[in-house]
């Protein structure tokens, strides 16, 4: 397993880096911020008794160990359905940053990669291999005897790989929520900006003038309609009073 020591530059950083590469490596081993010490006493001179408090207090330390981890995963599991939360409502809200303006992308930018890199913590504290030591049966069942002692010092040897990474875990877990968190708080600062933008009017509004404005720009406004003008077959405008005949024009003979 890599070990990046606490000590070193940017060490936070690049364990959590390494945690969210392991999303698209499967079986890649994620690193902790410290290596266990090696047990090399051989615990002689204890009696019966000192052993099985030895082999009690290992499994009850390796039984906390397994619950962390459970703990941590549903930690990640709500962090993780936060997160997704998140990514949505910045989908939402992407066209009215971008068409704003561009101080206002450049902020939706930023949060939805803080966004992602938070989800991408979640998702490797649920799927990554974690470490922990273990008491081999076949081995000690063809060890050396007596089994007690070598049961007791297997314990004492993997109690710390466990430990080591339950710190890690923990680590990861806190940089993610406050990448969330700072992506939240960078949406919140260009919220009351982009929820004030213009929007387009779908319905078209009623004109005092009579034309119509909901024609295209191609097009030519249509005025109101008229009565149709109606002319008679000579060419001459029919009379206000159409409905009687006129009287037909006379002639004289000499």
């Amino acid at each position: 397993m890599p070990v990046i020591a606490p000590n070193e530059r940017f060490a936070e950083a690049r364990v959590y880096a390494y945690y969210v590469l392991a999303v698209f490596r499967p079986g890649i081993e994620v690193p902790t911020f410290g290596r266990p010490e090696d047990f090399t006493d051989s615990l002689d001179g204890l009696t019966d008794d000192d052993y099985k408090i030895v082999l009690e207090e290992g499994r009850r330390q390796l039984d906390r160990q397994l619950a962390d981890l459970e703990k941590n995963k549903s930690r990640a599991a709500t962090m993780l359905t936060v997160g997704l939360a998140e990514i949505g409502v910045l989908a939402a809200g992407a066209n009215r940053a971008f068409t704003h303006g561009p101080w206002t992308s450049v902020v939706w930018v930023v949060s939805a990669f803080l966004a992602l890199f938070a989800l991408g913590g979640a998702v490797s504290l649920l799927t990554s291999q974690a470490v922990f030591g273990r008491v081999d049966t076949p081995t000690i069942a063809t060890g050396p005897t007596p089994v007690q002692q070598q049961v007791a010092i297997g314990y004492a040897r993997s109690i710390g790989w466990g430990e080591e990474t339950i710190r890690t875990q923990i680590t990861v877990l806190r940089d993610g929520v406050l990448l969330a968190v700072a992506s939240a708080m960078l949406y919140a600062l260009i919220w009351p900006f982009i929820s004030s933008a213009p929007k387009q009017q779908s319905n078209p509004q009623p004109n005092p003038t009579g034309v119509s404005t909901t024609c295209p720009a191609t097009c030519t406004p249509s005025l109101p309609s008229s009565p149709p003008n109606t002319t008679s077959p000579n060419g001459l405008a029919p009379s206000p009073t159409s409905g009687v005949p006129a009287p037909a024009p006379s002639t004289q003979h000499p």
